[in-house]
């Protein structure tokens, strides 16, 4: 079982994709190479941001600029059955402001997975992090 302790700190974004029920997996959101920073502080408040990359020719990642590319939200955390719960306050879509933003979440060896049941078409959507 996850605890608030196992939780605390900056992770990094390692995959982002979506997954189905019969396990198969597909080009997340906001593609192969998104990265992100997700912060869960002691005091109960989080933040992450998450955005849509493309290799460059040098190896590093370049932003491409479009509103769609880029979610960010903060506000407080808790866990509750399983999952970690995100009361947003903040956010750069309004759509995810006053909402709470349950993740299934899932611990191995020093790797968090995020994973939210979506209505379709996609069965989940998974995020992936290590410590950053």
């Amino acid at each position: 079982m996850v605890s608030e302790q196992d939780l605390i700190g900056a992770w990094q974004l390692i995959a982002h994709y979506y997954l189905e029920d019969d396990g198969s997996t597909s080009e997340g959101p906001l593609g192969d190479d998104a990265v992100g920073l997700l912060i869960y502080h002691q005091s109960g408040h989080m933040a992450a941001s998450m955005m849509r990359t493309r290799p460059a020719t040098d190896g590093t990642a370049t932003y491409l600029g479009s509103a769609d590319d880029f979610l960010s939200y903060a506000g407080r955390w808790q866990l509750r059955e399983g999952a970690v719960v995100h009361r947003v306050s903040i956010g750069s879509h309004a759509r995810v402001i006053d909402t709470e933003q349950v993740r299934e979440v899932l611990l191995t060896d020093g790797r968090l997975r995020l994973r939210r049941r979506l209505g379709g078409p996609h069965d989940y959507v998974v995020m992936d992090w290590q410590h950053a």
